[in-house]
């Protein structure tokens, strides 16, 4: 917790809970599952030297029983990929969310900024409504679906390694895009992922649906 309390003092702006306090609730939910192999699995994978990277699907980490036991127990039998999301992001640039439950673990540990989906209204969303949730090594944790989340903030100068797994298929390119569409239709990114962006994010410059108003918001090393 005192990794929790220097964030909190280096954010003041920002609301930082833990993902074992109830506020998480809402969002997500702590899983226990047996995780030696796979810590060790997650330190071996490389980060990038700037930015973040996603991989939806390592065959180092499929291979682990546990890609088994998750598809079963979490995501009721759906076949399911397991990749990463590494790297060294801070900004909230982004939101997106899948019509099916992610879980993420991370060797390192990470912040996820989270927002509701009720607080979403047309693609539209304000900074101020965004919570942060720390991650701490060696936990695992189920975000529900239609929760809206983004690539981790690091909490750690070298970085973060983070876990993604989700229904197989999910961030798969789309054969088009139309960002002027109806509902929520105009959020539709990739497949299973639907995205509204801040105005200031490369998300925005590649096109995306620009609906998150306020700060971009930036998570501070202590």
């Amino acid at each position: 917790m005192e990794l929790l309390e220097q964030l909190r003092r280096a954010n003041p702006g920002l609301p930082l809970f833990d993902v074992r306090d109830p506020e998480f609730t809402p969002y997500g939910r702590v899983l226990d599952f047996e995780t030696t192999a796979l810590d060790a699995a997650m330190r071996a994978t490389p980060l990038p030297e700037t930015g973040n990277r996603y991989v939806a699907s390592l065959p180092e980490l499929e291979a682990l029983p546990l890609r088994r036991e998750l598809a079963e127990r979490v995501f009721g039998g759906m076949e399911v990929q397991a990749g990463t999301c590494n790297g060294h992001g801070h900004l909230l640039n982004a939101l997106e969310y899948h019509k099916c439950s992610e879980v993420n673990y991370s060797s390192r540990g990470l912040v996820l900024l989270l927002a509701l989906p009720s607080q979403l209204k047309d693609g539209r969303l304000d900074a101020r409504d965004v919570v942060g949730f720390c991650l701490p090594p060696q936990v695992m944790i189920e975000i529900h679906p239609l929760v809206l989340h983004f690539a981790p903030c690091r909490v750690l100068e070298e970085g973060f390694d983070c876990l993604v797994v989700l229904e197989r298929g999910t961030n798969a390119p789309l054969g088009r895009v139309d960002t002027t569409a109806p509902g929520e239709q105009k959020l539709l990114w990739m497949r299973n992922k639907w995205l509204t962006c801040h105005p200031d994010s490369p998300q925005a410059k590649n096109g995306a649906f620009v609906g998150i108003s306020g700060d971009n918001l930036d998570l501070r090393l202590p």
